[in-house]
C-alpha cells in the first residue's frame, strides 16, 4: 500500500509540474507570478522534508501524505487561477464568445 501511495503522489506531482510549467510559459503578466506561488509552495515542502530527514531520518515517516496534501492544494489553487484568468479575459472582451 505504501508503494502505491508513493506512486500516486508521484503521478500527481508530475501532473502539477506539467500544468505549472505550461502556465509559466503561456501565461503573461501577474498571472505568471501567481502561477509560481503554488509551485514554490510544493518545492518548499519537499525541500523541508529532504533537509529535515537528512538530520533525523525518522522525522518524516509519513512524507507521502505531506506531499499529497500540498500537491492537491497547489493543484486546486493553480486550477482556480486558470479559471479566474480565463474569466477575466472573457469579461475584458465584453463577455462576447
Amino acid at each position: 500500500m505504501g508503494m502505491l501511495l508513493t506512486l500516486f503522489v508521484l503521478i500527481l506531482g508530475i501532473g502539477l509540474a506539467v500544468f505549472g510549467a505550461r502556465a509559466l510559459v503561456r501565461w503573461r503578466g501577474g498571472w505568471r507570478w501567481a502561477a509560481l506561488v503554488p509551485l514554490l509552495l510544493v518545492l518548499g515542502v519537499v525541500l523541508r522534508i529532504v533537509v529535515e530527514t537528512r538530520a533525523d531520518p525518522t522525522s518524516h515517516n509519513l512524507w507521502p501524505f505531506e506531499v499529497l496534501g500540498v500537491v492537491v492544494i497547489s493543484s486546486a489553487v493553480l486550477g482556480l487561477l486558470d479559471l479566474c484568468r480565463i474569466a477575466g479575459a472573457h469579461l475584458s472582451r465584453g463577455g462576447r464568445g
